[in-house]
């Protein structure tokens, strides 16, 4: 879970370059909370599962990704640390402990070009493909895709196992 969930945040922060990037940053609020439905493709034994639950994000503060079913859980990032609840226990950790935490850090902290060292970022039409530069990013991710007009409404992670997470974002209005 960590690790799609400090991908997704470092995606997200990767919106600072380019047209449809600078849209969708320019579209983020200071704060932002929605839903979210997730599916996780397990490409060995061929089968997906779904949950779904809500997002908050607090610029410069914290990430909150709280899931609702099937099993519910809560991971929130600071600029300092992650804590992760599930079944009435808790763990926190120091965000550096991530292999993604220069990117969650960025997103906290409002720092998005950090973000350019550990992704190659291109851009198509509504759509930001951020393949990773790094060998310790390429040894579990493939590529991610952020799509969307005036905010991230969709996240897929490429797994080199050939596993795929897809998450649809919905913002409250």
């Amino acid at each position: 879970m960590r690790k799609w969930c400090a991908l997704l945040l470092a995606a997200w922060c990767a919106a600072g370059w380019a047209g449809v990037a600078e849209r969708m940053l320019a579209a983020l609020p200071a704060t932002a909370s929605g839903t979210f439905v997730q599916r996780k493709t397990l490409a060995d034994v061929e089968v997906t599962i779904t949950s779904s639950g809500t997002f908050n994000v607090v610029k410069d503060k914290s990430f909150e990704w709280k899931t609702l079913k099937p099993l519910p859980s809560t991971f929130t990032a600071t600029p300092e640390s992650y804590t992760i609840t599930a079944n009435g226990k808790s763990t926190t950790r120091a965000l550096a402990e991530l292999k993604l935490s220069a990117g969650l850090r960025s997103l906290v902290k409002g720092n998005l070009t950090a973000l350019k060292d550990v992704f190659d970022v291109t851009e198509a039409e509504n759509r930001l493909v951020l393949v990773p530069k790094t060998r310790e990013l390429r040894e579990f991710v493939k590529r991610a895709t952020l799509e969307g007009t005036d905010f991230p409404s969709r996240f897929t992670l490429d797994y080199v196992t050939g596993d795929r997470l897809e998450i649809d974002l919905v913002q409250s209005r």
